[in-house]
């Protein structure tokens, strides 16, 4: 009879524990989600923590069972709270991908609008104007050209200049620094 009882007894522990180490294992493999999980493993450390109570008091298998029942219970209301966070948090950057993706839109085809009114307006323009004009703008073009490289040969002229006057400025200071030092060293010996 001992026997029986002891069974009876352990049978259910055993059973939930391997039951719910199976589901474990299972959860946390990918494609579950949260609330699965966590459900799970709510229940296994459950179990685990109401068969070691329900063993103290003689009743493992029944602690078990209820540790696992209130572990899953909390385990899933957690694990659910998570999905609805992870959905919630998808659905707002698919919206900022859309609202993104549809302002890259709207901006390109207000590009394409302004390139095609810049032809228009390129074309008008290019109707009204002749061959004279055309030809007397080159020549402004050109005039404009060569003042500009005789400015900037006098510019390049003019701080080559600076330059050498510079240099000849140090090595005369370098030089009267040295004289000085050399009539000091003379006027001392001659005393």
């Amino acid at each position: 009879m001992k026997q029986k009882s002891l069974f009876s007894k352990t049978f259910p522990l055993c059973s939930i524990i391997i039951l719910l180490a199976l589901a474990t294992g299972c959860a946390t493999n990918q494609g579950h989600s949260n609330a699965t999980r966590t459900a799970a493993i709510g229940a296994a450390a459950g179990a685990i923590l109401g068969g070691v109570i329900g063993n103290q008091s003689g009743e493992a298998g029944e602690g078990a069972v209820i540790g696992a029942a209130a572990g899953a219970a909390i385990g899933g209301l957690l694990g659910n709270a998570q999905d609805v966070e992870e959905a919630r948090e998808q659905e707002a950057a698919a919206q900022e991908r859309a609202y993104q993706e549809e302002l890259e839109r709207i901006q390109a085809e207000e590009e394409k609008i302004q390139a095609q009114r810049d032809e228009q307006l390129a074309t008008a323009q290019g109707q009204r104007i002749s061959t004279t004009e055309v030809d007397e703008a080159q020549k402004r073009a050109a005039e404009s050209e060569r003042r500009l490289q005789e400015l900037q040969k006098e510019k390049a002229e003019a701080l080559a200049r600076y330059e050498e006057y510079q240099e000849a400025e140090e090595r005369r200071l370098a030089a009267e620094e040295e004289i000085r030092k050399i009539e000091a060293e003379l006027e001392g010996k001659t005393e």
